[in-house]
């Protein structure tokens, strides 16, 4: 037991760290979205976190192979380098460490179609999914710009668990301490921390596993802003008077990157329980 509480330590450790060490100070925009529907099939599913005091329940002990599809633009330029896309994925095993979960590059492709790097979901989604899809791989498509699902520009989108192994980056945002761990989060089938498509979360917790994010230490998140400090700007109440304390650091808030300090206890063992339902056939 002391083993394993110390090893958790130690990555919420480097953890902090990394959220001390960030500077770029952006909003992301993540196109992924969640349907009342598709929670309440979750609910039904019983596919919840499990709950667990200090660390994550489980370690899984798998590396997964990732397909990285990268569109060049119409001169033929990748317009991204694959040592940028390496170190991004060398920051996302450091986030899924705690559950020793971790990620590899088994092959890169380039796809020559220029017109899929001007992205839009409405259009390339399925278009590009069919022609360029590695099975039993978590395909990783890399593109200049990205429409999103409801017609904005988004730094990035995944599938929920029981959709298509596909998460779609726009390339300037590789470089972003948040955009790929967040994705990766629904991937595995976590919710934003702002979550409402089952009523709002209550700030005492009372209803956390049956609305919000359907995660229980994460409090409840009015989806505001922060200021440089990392603190909620301004703060927020609700409709009787309590007060929001987010957790401004969560990786699943739409908080700014530089205030990126990763994922919670119960966000990891609720990864752990989806995967094992839903993904556990990737490679």
């Amino acid at each position: 037991m002391k083993t394993k509480t110390f090893k958790f330590l130690f990555y919420q450790i480097a953890l902090l760290c990394i959220c001390l060490t960030f500077s770029k100070a952006q909003t992301s925009t993540c196109g992924t979205v969640t349907s009342k529907a598709q929670m309440l099939a979750d609910l039904a599913n019983q596919q919840q976190q499990e709950r667990g005091l200090f660390f994550p329940n489980r370690c899984l002990g798998k590396t997964l192979s990732v397909t990285i599809h990268i569109v060049k633009d119409s001169t033929g330029n990748p317009g991204i380098t694959l040592p940028a896309i390496q170190a991004a994925l060398q920051l996302l095993n450091t986030d899924f460490a705690p559950i020793c979960l971790s990620f590899q590059i088994c092959q890169t492709l380039y796809i020559d179609n220029f017109n899929y790097d001007k992205f839009k979901y409405s259009i390339h989604d399925l278009e590009m999914r069919t022609l360029y899809y590695v099975p039993n791989t978590i395909n990783m498509y890399f593109v200049q710009d990205l429409i999103g699902q409801q017609g904005i520009p988004v730094d990035g989108y995944a599938y929920f668990p029981g959709g298509p192994d596909c998460i779609v980056i726009k390339k300037s945002s590789v470089s972003s301490p948040k955009v790929i761990p967040h994705e990766m989060g629904h991937f595995f089938g976590l919710y934003h921390t702002f979550e409402t498509s089952l009523g709002l979360e209550n700030i005492n917790g009372s209803n956390c596993a049956s609305a919000g994010d359907l995660v229980c230490d994460t409090p409840a998140d009015p989806g505001g802003l922060n200021g440089a400090n990392c603190q909620p700007n301004p703060y927020q109440q609700d409709a009787g008077g309590n007060w929001y304390v987010p957790q401004i650091g969560n990786t699943m808030s739409y908080y700014t990157d530089n205030c990126k300090c990763g994922f919670t206890t119960q966000q990891y063992n609720r990864m752990v329980a989806q995967f094992l339902a839903s993904r556990n056939y990737l490679w």
